[in-house]
């Protein structure tokens, strides 16, 4: 019976040899994770100097040797350019998440890009992701935190790195998160009313917008998606296939798929809603011969007539409309109206109402995220559903214990 092999990963006992005066040779056998054992040799000018040597290089040796692509001694931003490849041929990513990952990615290797792998360990994962959190906020640290994780995770895959230094990373804090505020139902009903008589509103196209947002607690690009082709006046309802992006190049586009998957949804619409939607279906938009770029479900992008598109809520100058843009007017007409009253409102505050609305009406967590387009019902109750006094019930329940 012959001698077992080695446990995978682990070496044996060092063998030494001197050469000369001052040059000794230490050599060792390893098991790969290919289940090959070769050996590995160092040189040093005495027995000591050459062990050291022997089991930095062994420190450094990580998984089999590779086919040139990635190892323990390539640089960051070498492998970088790999994981971006894999990215671009991965499915299911929008152009906007691609844009959003090159944006972080940048941010990584101005900071890490000339670190070999073997050299980057969590303190340097830990000062980076801190260092991003200051300057450029907790949003901007869990992008970067995301990124760094796929990135050293495909170095992992690749045998470069036996762990991920970002899974032991400090948790990043984003401080006490402000209460979901919604607007209350006078609120609601006054604000509307105000927006509707203001000059400067009826001039930006915002009086609809904010009457739609209101009634079907879109987000704003989805609204901005929306299309006389999606709305069925006669069942009252629209179905919500797509969003208005902001890519760098082409400003805003549509995007003929929802931002999630869970976004596809059909929606009813209210009364009210309906007979807005008939209203800027007949309306006669500005759009001469302006083209606008459309990213197909496939991924493809292709040109298209603004007319033969057919947006609900078009650009003021016909095509798309900004979702920045119609951010920033929504904002400057409540703040206009009634900066005291409505100056905290956004255009995300009323999915927050439509939550609130629902919840008290008595819909089911489950029914409320599907209106939403959230995959789990306890984003929608944790982040959209406004609370402000508890339940009057449980106070009566809670009395009874003193009689």
């Amino acid at each position: 019976m012959g001698r077992p092999p080695l446990p995978v990963g682990t070496a044996g006992k060092i063998r030494f040899q001197k050469l000369g005066p001052r040059r000794v040779r230490a050599r060792v056998n390893i098991r790969d994770y290919d289940g090959e054992t070769r050996e590995v040799t160092r040189f040093g000018p005495t027995q000591a100097a050459a062990e050291r040597r022997l089991k930095e290089a062994l420190r450094d040796r990580v998984g089999p040797p590779t086919d040139g692509e990635i190892t323990a001694d390539t640089r960051l931003r070498d492998a970088a350019k790999l994981w971006k490849a894999e990215i671009e041929e991965s499915e299911g990513l929008t152009p906007q998440t691609r844009e959003i990952y090159e944006r972080a990615l940048d941010r990584i290797l101005k900071a890490l890009g000339g670190l070999l792998l073997r050299e980057i360990d969590v303190p340097t994962c830990d000062r980076l992701i801190k260092a991003v959190r200051k300057n450029h906020g907790p949003s901007a640290a869990k992008t970067t935190k995301s990124v760094l994780s796929l990135l050293l995770g495909m170095a992992v895959r690749h045998g470069a790195m036996q762990a991920n230094p970002v899974r032991d990373t400090a948790k990043i804090s984003t401080g006490r998160k402000a209460r979901p505020r919604a607007l209350s139902v006078e609120e609601e009903a006054a604000m509307l009313v105000k927006v509707a008589a203001d000059e400067r509103a009826r001039e930006l196209d915002v009086p609809d917008l904010v009457e739609f947002l209101d009634g079907t607690g879109m987000r704003i690009g989805e609204a901005l998606a929306v299309r006389a082709g999606v709305v069925d006046l006669e069942a009252g309802v629209v179905e919500v296939c797509a969003t208005v992006a902001r890519l760098k190049g082409k400003g805003a586009v549509l995007q003929l798929h929802p931002k999630t998957a869970a976004g596809w949804r059909v929606i009813a619409l209210p009364a009210h809603v309906v007979e807005l939607c008939r209203r800027r279906m007949a309306k006669s938009w500005p759009h001469g011969d302006r083209q606008i770029t459309v990213i197909t479900a496939d991924g493809e992008e292709v040109q298209r007539p603004a007319g033969d598109v057919g947006l609900l809520f078009p650009g003021l100058f016909g095509g798309v409309r900004n979702p920045s843009n119609a951010n920033r007017d929504v904002k400057e007409v409540l703040t206009r109206v009634d900066a005291e009253a409505y100056g905290w409102v956004t255009t995300h505050t009323f999915r927050k109402t439509v939550a609130t609305r629902l919840d008290e009406a008595g819909l089911s967590a489950r029914a409320i995220a599907d209106h939403l387009g959230h995959a789990k019902p306890s984003m929608t109750q944790d982040v959209y559903m406004g609370r402000n006094v508890a339940s009057a019930q449980a106070a009566e329940i809670l009395g009874k214990r003193e009689s």
